[in-house]
């Protein structure tokens, strides 16, 4: 157990998630000009959004052993340098290839930063403060993903979005220059990879039942971005005004939650912070549901985004803890399984009727805190043992 936590390290590893909070969003931003630009139908534009998380779950993959074998350093800056060739391709394409490429580069360079920054904070951190790190990890994140929606608002009438994409993914080029002064953690197998400690991980409970903790809640946190404003207005009747500003109160309730959780999970536990989170993620939902008024959308979007907050720097923390010596790989699997949850869960809204949206995500919650609370009762009787 590390007796300090490491501030450079730090730093760079809340740099990266910044940017990839910045990356993320960028498609979502981008798309309606480049619909207008190259007259694309909604079947194509759908095709092209998928791309990301397609790059993003290859990126996942790969991050983990890598960094347990050769170290962050290299990574850190290759992925880095990947994103901004993504991002400058897509602010100076002038064919569909191109932005299929670039898009699919974005959320590949995306993938491994998201990963590698969560592995490296959990390095960097003792293990009192693990938790907590990666909490405030994800209020980097929120800070990179609010940024380009500023930036559009404020500039868009004034400039294409080439400027504004380009510019981004040169701000983005100095944060490499900040990592080669960054003295990271080494490789931690620097003769061979041990593939026998891997597999006999990838069957143990442990990480398993954490890991379909991260498929649901990945899976919840994706459909309440991506359906909670189409419910409200098709479902409750909100106009799409009110909808839409109702969504941004999700971003700033996981923000806000991230802060707290940064405070409150070095002296309170961590199965009643996230079976409380999962209460109050509940809550807003059935607010929703239950009641057409302004204030009950903005409370219910902000209570759904606040108790989100918890699940992925409590689970990431308990996963990086337990998996010292190969966390990266550890924080792959556990990712990989939790993006695979993001892409599931959404195809189960298209299934079912959007008026069961509500149950939906409520199950999702239910899940979660049963998971997560078996696991835990699981350890403390080992322990005991």
């Amino acid at each position: 157990m590390k007796s300090r936590t490491n501030g450079p390290v730090l730093a760079a590893g809340y740099m990266g998630m910044a940017f990839f909070g910045l990356a993320f969003v960028v498609m979502g931003a981008v798309l309606p000009s480049l619909i207008a630009r190259f007259s694309l139908d909604t079947s194509t534009a759908s095709t092209l959004a998928g791309l990301l998380p397609l790059g993003i779950l290859l990126g996942s993959v790969l991050f983990g052993p890598i960094i347990d074998r050769y170290g962050y350093k290299n990574l850190i800056v290759v992925s880095s340098i990947i994103a901004v060739i993504g991002l400058e391709m897509l602010a100076f394409c002038s064919t569909i290839g191109e932005i299929r490429l670039s898009i699919f580069i974005i959320g590949f360079g995306g993938g491994m930063l998201n990963g590698l920054t969560n592995a490296l904070v959990s390095d960097a951190s003792t293990d009192h403060s693990r938790a907590s790190n990666l909490s405030i990890l994800g209020v980097f994140f929120t800070l990179g993903a609010i940024t380009i929606p500023l930036l559009f608002a404020s500039l868009s009438k004034t400039f294409s979005y080439t400027p504004i994409v380009a510019g981004a993914g040169m701000l983005m080029t100095m944060s490499v220059l900040y990592y080669f002064f960054v003295e990271f953690p080494q490789a931690k197998y620097k003769q061979g990879f041990p593939i026998n400690k891997i597999l006999k991980m990838a069957k143990e409970p442990f990480i398993l039942i954490l890991s379909f903790v991260l498929f649901f809640q990945s899976g919840l946190e994706g459909i309440s971005n991506t359906w909670i404003s189409s419910y409200m207005e098709l479902e409750k009747g909100f106009p799409s005004e009110t909808a839409l500003y109702a969504l941004s109160f999700i971003v700033i309730g996981i923000g806000s939650g991230r802060l707290l959780l940064s405070v409150l999970l070095k002296t309170v536990s961590k199965a009643l912070i996230l079976n409380l989170s999962m209460l109050i993620s509940a809550t807003g939902m059935v607010l929703i549901a239950l009641f057409e008024t302004n204030t009950a959308a903005i409370a219910g979007t902000f209570m759904m985004g606040f108790g989100l907050a918890s699940t992925f720097p409590i689970v990431l923390g308990e996963i990086g803890e337990r998996y010292k010596d190969i966390s990266g790989t550890a924080f792959s699997f556990a990712l990989v399984i939790a993006l695979t949850g993001n892409t599931i869960i959404n195809l189960v809204v298209g299934v079912i009727d959007l008026e069961s949206f509500p149950i939906l995500v409520v199950c999702c919650t239910i899940s979660i805190a049963i998971l997560y609370s078996v696991n835990h009762i699981r350890n403390k009787r080992l322990y005991k043992e």
